[in-house]
């Protein structure tokens, strides 16, 4: 996930997708459970397939972005495309 496009849409568009399902009438506690998925979950997986595409981690570094902000280490890198 070197492309910074790539990367914006792949955290984006989840985003967009569960603000429109809650609108559509989802249950809130239903968008509770998917949100804190996203946050807890797929997110720091993003973030840690950017960082092991751009050569920044290794494979076995990959549990590190779950760790509580240890991805701010690397926020310009990740949001702007510099280090």
């Amino acid at each position: 996930m070197k492309n910074l496009i790539n990367y914006y849409a792949a955290i984006f568009l989840p985003m967009i997708c569960l603000i429109l399902y809650l609108l559509n009438g989802l249950p809130s506690t239903v968008f509770a459970v998917l949100l804190l998925t996203y946050a807890l979950i797929y997110r720091p997986w993003i973030d840690a397939l950017r960082l092991l595409a751009l050569g920044k981690i290794s494979r076995k570094q990959m549990y590190l972005p779950f760790i509580p902000f240890w991805s701010l280490k690397y926020y310009s890198l990740l949001f702007f495309n510099r280090e």
